[in-house]
Order: C-alpha cells, then sequence, then structure tokens
C-alpha cells in the first residue's frame, strides 16, 4: 500500500509539473508579430456596434484586441475571464472626445517649436517646448520618439484630485484593502486654466509632481509619497516619503525604477517614466477595444468584478462599452549603457486622439509577459466640454502581475479639478491641495500630521 501511495504521489506529482511546464509554455512572449497581427487602424475591418465578446467567440475578435485582454481571454493565467454574462464585452459606436480648447490654442500657437536633441547614449532629450501638443502631426524620422514626447506631455489641468480604493490581492487569493488620496499637480508647460502663466514661478524646473498619501489600513496612515519630476528628461525625479512612526521624511533611491509605490504593483516608473532612459519604437497604428465606463456607474465598486478570483475591477457588462479606438503602439527598450532593468520591453498603447499612453505591457528580462498597468475611462464635463482627460477620467486602474498571479485593483472617486472646478461634475480640489508652491515641496511632508 505504502508502495502504491508513492507511485501516485509521484505520478500525481509529474502530471503537475507537466501541467505547469505546458501552461509556461503556451504563455505569451515578446514578438513583434503578435502586435503586427493586430488590425491596422486604416483597415476597413471592424465590429458592429451591439457586438457581444465572450469565452466562447472571442478568438474571432483577437485582433483588435491589446495582448493583455488576450492573455485576459486565453485563459492560461489565474487572472482570467470567466464564462459569467457579467464578463461580456458589450461593443458600442465609437466617440469623439475634443481636446481641451486651452490646450488646441497653444498647439495652433506653439506647435512645431519643440525640438528632439539627440543624446550619446542613443536616446533623445528635447527643447524648445512651450504648451500643447508637443510634436502635431509627428513624421519620420523619429516618429516613435515624437509620440512618446506627445505622451510625456499630454494635457493635464494644474490639479486634480480623487480617493482611490485598492484591492491588493496577493497569490493565495488574499485580499488587504488600502484607501489613499492621490493628487497630481502641473507646474510647467499649463494649458490650464485658460489666461494662466504657461510655467508658474516657483516650479524651480519641476515639471509635475504627484502625492499618494495612505488612509487605510490603520497602521500606515499618512504614509505619503512625493514624487518630483524635471522638466529636463535627463535629470532623474525626486522621491521622498513621509513615515508617520518617525514623524519625519526620507528623500529615496530615484535610481530604483521598478521599486513599488506604497507596496502596490505599480512600480515608480509606471508613474514618472523617462523617454532618454528607452529606444522607443513603432509597432504600428492598430484599431483596438478600450473600455469606456458610464458617468452614473463608474465610481461603484459594484459596477466591477470582486475580487479575489476571476478578474478584478473587470466592468460588468451593462456599466459602459467597449468602443474601437485607433492607438500608436510604442516599444520602450531599456538602453542596457544605463545598467540592470527588470523589464526587456515595454510597449504602451497611446491613444492617437488623446495622446493617453494605456494600457502599458512590460515583459521580463527573458521576453516573458509579466505585467500590465490597464485602465477604464470615463468622459467627464470639462470648461464646456465633455472630454477624456488623462488623469481625471480614469475610472478604475490595475497593475496586474500575471506570471505571479498579483493584482493591484483599483476603483476611483470622481476627480477634483483646480481651485475653480473647471466646470467638472465633481467641483474643486480640496482647499489642503491648493498652495501648490507649498505642497509640491518635501518641506510640506512634515505638515502631515499637523
Amino acid at each position: 500500500m505504502r508502495t502504491l501511495r508513492l507511485l501516485w504521489g509521484t505520478a500525481t506529482g509529474l502530471l503537475a509539473m507537466l501541467f505547469v511546464c505546458g501552461l509556461a509554455s503556451a504563455q505569451f512572449n515578446y514578438n513583434v508579430a503578435n502586435y503586427q497581427a493586430l488590425a491596422d487602424a486604416d483597415s476597413p475591418e471592424t465590429i458592429p456596434p451591439g457586438t457581444r465578446i465572450t469565452v466562447q467567440n472571442w478568438e474571432k475578435y483577437r485582433k483588435f484586441m491589446p495582448i493583455w485582454v488576450q492573455a485576459a481571454f486565453s485563459g492560461k493565467y489565474k487572472w482570467h475571464v470567466g464564462p459569467e454574462p457579467e464578463y461580456t464585452i458589450v461593443v458600442g459606436a465609437t466617440q469623439h472626445y475634443p481636446l481641451a480648447r486651452q490646450f488646441v490654442e497653444d498647439t495652433e500657437k506653439y506647435g512645431g517649436q519643440a525640438e528632439l536633441v539627440p543624446l550619446s547614449r542613443g536616446s533623445f532629450s528635447w527643447k524648445g517646448y512651450q504648451a500643447g501638443i508637443a510634436f502635431p502631426n509627428p513624421t519620420e524620422p523619429n516618429k516613435a520618439v515624437k509620440l512618446a514626447y506627445d505622451a510625456w506631455a499630454n494635457f493635464r489641468p494644474k490639479i486634480m484630485n480623487f480617493q482611490a480604493w485598492n484591492w491588493l490581492v496577493d497569490n493565495y487569493g488574499n485580499v488587504s484593502p488600502l484607501q489613499s488620496d492621490d493628487t497630481f499637480f502641473r507646474l510647467m508647460h499649463l494649458s490650464d486654466p485658460p489666461g494662466g502663466p504657461i510655467n508658474l514661478p516657483f516650479a524651480n524646473g519641476t515639471y509635475y509632481a504627484s502625492r499618494f498619501t495612505e488612509l487605510i489600513p490603520e497602521q500606515s496612515k499618512y504614509t505619503t509619497e512625493l514624487t518630483l519630476r524635471p522638466d529636463d528628461p535627463t535629470r532623474i525625479e525626486e522621491i521622498y516619503v513621509f513615515l508617520p512612526s518617525l514623524r519625519r521624511s526620507l528623500r529615496l533611491s530615484s535610481a530604483a525604477r521598478c521599486a513599488p509605490i506604497l507596496g502596490t504593483d505599480f512600480v515608480e516608473d509606471d508613474n514618472a517614466w523617462m523617454p532618454t532612459n528607452f529606444k522607443i519604437t513603432l509597432l504600428g497604428k492598430k484599431k483596438l477595444l478600450e473600455p469606456i465606463m458610464d458617468y452614473d456607474k463608474a465610481f461603484n465598486k459594484n459596477s466591477y468584478m470582486q475580487p479575489p478570483t476571476g478578474f478584478p475591477v473587470w466592468p460588468k457588462a451593462g456599466t459602459g462599452h467597449w468602443e474601437l479606438r485607433d492607438f500608436y503602439l510604442l516599444n520602450l527598450e531599456w538602453l542596457t549603457s544605463l545598467g540592470a532593468y527588470c523589464y526587456s520591453q515595454r510597449v504602451f498603447y497611446q491613444d492617437a486622439e488623446w495622446l493617453a499612453a494605456t494600457p502599458l505591457e512590460s515583459y521580463d528580462r527573458s521576453g516573458r509577459f509579466w505585467k500590465v498597468v490597464w485602465e477604464s475611462f470615463v468622459p467627464i464635463k470639462f470648461r464646456g466640454q465633455r472630454t477624456l482627460i488623462e488623469i481625471a477620467s480614469i475610472a478604475t486602474v490595475s497593475g496586474v502581475d500575471f506570471q505571479n498571479s498579483h493584482i493591484t485593483a483599483t476603483v476611483e472617486s470622481p476627480t477634483t479639478i483646480d481651485e475653480d472646478g473647471a466646470g467638472s461634475d465633481a467641483g474643486p480640489v480640496p482647499p489642503q491641495y491648493r498652495d501648490l508652491a507649498d505642497v509640491t515641496t518635501p518641506g510640506s511632508l512634515s505638515r502631515i500630521m499637523k
């Protein structure tokens, strides 16, 4: 009997190993051909509005799906789309989302003044940028780099603030809640508010700043990270963290490009990547599906699949739609002369209309598909228009580690904008974030608990 049990145990162990090996071999690897196979933006092929895509018929539409969506439907990873009707992708009509009026006017006024500056490391910096689109209607040479700078300098209001409800899920299915208060400040190259200065007098070369403050769990409440990104893309950003247990802030190493932000699955390079650190190539202009939420459902946690199983914060059918939109696909390959890096390739999907670069797919050093940062969006009111705006139009954002089965799934509150509210649905930012000369400095962190 003991021999039979031993044989059975050995057999089942071998089967498990074969299953894991088979699964690993079936998973996605970086291959330019996978991106080339996606539907070209000028292709007459399309998906009629009203089409419903499920796990039963998804392969018929895979050429319209970003690689991460294909991975989710493939069933090859723990985080996957299930057969439940809530996972159904309902295709809607493609909408037009106009750029902010002042941003368009600034593009007409300053467009063409920005220039690329070649660097000895093999990448490009920039000079001459004032406001608006840095490189309107970019062409060769170096079209991919120009598009990357258009993403780096896309439209953002001066101040944006929201609260984020996060679920941190590990590979055992344990769920840890984390609530944060997140604020983004643009200090230079401003097109909002209209009539204001392009560069704030106290910017001192800081292009934008971000603050992330933990509210839940209680034991880490008030922990805050402040990132200051320079206007000069050859300079590394400054990162500070306020530790409530010490009642003081510390400066972190800016070389830690892959360090997690506040213990989540998001890393520093998801928030403040540097174009000068990468060789940037264009993989094509494609026609792909993007989730767009209804405003009255976008900020309700019940509009999304709940962790720990299935695919957390996948938008449930009936809470919005997916529409076909044109994307530039930019591949960012780390320059090895700069030392080691966690990823071999990072692929940005840059919306061709409003220039936001999302989702972001990352591959490990061996070229295996590893992570994605993806978002669902909601059109918002902004100075008399209903449109999409980077950061402000995010309904959910997820950092998904497909290899290690981790996920940080986030549902956000409506975003408050500027001191005057900018005519937005959510109104003005809270008073404590309006003194930009103070709250964008490391010294302000010492006053968090006072």
